[in-house]
């Protein structure tokens, strides 16, 4: 539930590890290994000398400094950029009104996030079939939608706790007078961990 996509989050998380991984062992076995450290050492030099008569041959009319130069700053410039953009939009998502109506004829009414979140939460806090719990809301397609997560206590069902946490969202949806989407995720334990009930529409 963040304003990124999932897949592109763990694609680019993938890709810079696999990046690192293989700059790691590159240079690892450039280091450990006597047969590629001697290959190296070789091709070092050759590689420098080239690297820097390209340097001389694309220096601009001028300027003492290669056009290589420029676009790989250039380049490093956008990719900053990039991640800059990514790190500032990664874990958005959060909304801060549950209900915004704007139907009646004497205005609109808002209901906020905190609200209805904090109704929620002293709810569930009266049950002492959870450890712990926490409400926060989110946008999924420009909807508010509900995440409820409970830590239940050992030997309590994931079916009760969901029904639990169903009737207190049933409470809410009245008090609110509509129904607000909701998932609700239960944990603690292995069966716990894995049984989920969502009302996403």
């Amino acid at each position: 539930m963040t304003s990124t996509n999932r897949f592109a989050n763990r694609l680019l998380i993938f890709v810079c590890g696999l990046v690192l991984l293989a700059v790691g062992g590159a240079a690892a076995a450039a280091v450990l290994v006597p047969g590629i450290r001697d290959v190296w050492k070789d091709t070092g030099a050759q590689v420098t000398d080239q690297v820097g008569s390209w340097l001389q041959q694309t220096r601009l009319a001028g300027l003492e400094v290669s056009w290589i130069l420029i676009a790989i700053v250039a380049l490093l410039v956008i990719a900053i950029v990039l991640l800059i953009v990514f790190i500032a939009r990664h874990g958005h998502g959060h909304t801060s009104r549950a209900v915004t109506d704007s139907s009646g004829e004497h205005g609109s009414t808002i209901v906020e996030s905190a609200v209805a979140e904090q109704a929620l939460q002293d709810a569930l806090g009266g049950h002492s079939e959870f450890v712990a719990s926490h409400v926060s809301t989110y946008k999924v397609r420009r909807t508010p939608v509900l995440k409820v997560s409970v830590t239940c206590r050992r030997g309590v069902s994931p079916k009760d706790a969901a029904a639990i946490v169903e009737s207190k969202l049933l409470a809410l949806d009245g008090l609110l007078g509509r129904e607000l989407p909701a998932l609700i995720q239960v944990s603690g334990g292995f069966r716990a961990r894995v049984g989920k009930t969502t009302r996403l529409q």
